[in-house]
C-alpha cells in the first residue's frame, strides 16, 4: 500500500499562499482535512492542497533542480527537463507529482528517448512502466 504524501502546516501554508495560522484555522473549522500526529506535528495530505487549489501542488524541486531558478521555470515548456530530473533522483512525493502533472503517456515518451536520463534509470523506469501497464490491462 502506498502512503499518501503529506505536508507540514508550514509547507501547506506556503503552497496555499497563506499563513500557517490560517491553515490551522481551516483545519479547526473543518475546511481543510489534516492528521494530528503529536502535540506539535500536524500533517496535511497533499491531496487536500490540490483540492483547494484545483491543480496538482508542486512540491519543492530544489533537491533535483538546483541549477535553475525555480520561480522562472515554466512547467509546460520545461516538462521534459523536469520529468527527467525527477525520474533520475526525485523523492516519492516529487515522482507522484510528476505523474499527476504530466501523465503516464508523456513520461513514457521521455523515458523512451532516454536523452538526459542515465541508462540504469531509463531501464528501471521502462520496466516499472511496463509492469504498471500490465497490471492495469
Amino acid at each position: 500500500m502506498l502512503m499518501q504524501p503529506t505536508l507540514s502546516v508550514r509547507d501547506a501554508a506556503r503552497l496555499l499562499r497563506v499563513t500557517p495560522r490560517t491553515v490551522r484555522n481551516w483545519i479547526a473549522s473543518g475546511h481543510l482535512r489534516a492528521t494530528r500526529v503529536s502535540e506539535r506535528v500536524t500533517l496535511v495530505p497533499l491531496a487536500e492542497i490540490e483540492r483547494l487549489t484545483g491543480a496538482p501542488a508542486r512540491p519543492d524541486l530544489s533537491s533535483v533542480i538546483w541549477d535553475v531558478d525555480l520561480s522562472t521555470l515554466d512547467e509546460e515548456r520545461s516538462a521534459d527537463f523536469i520529468i527527467r530530473r525527477v525520474l533520475e533522483a526525485g523523492r516519492p512525493e516529487q515522482v507522484a507529482w510528476v505523474f499527476r502533472r504530466y501523465g503516464e503517456v508523456r513520461i513514457e515518451q521521455v523515458v523512451a528517448r532516454e536523452r538526459g536520463l542515465s541508462h540504469p534509470a531509463a531501464v528501471a523506469w521502462r520496466e516499472l512502466l511496463r509492469r504498471r501497464r500490465e497490471r492495469t490491462a
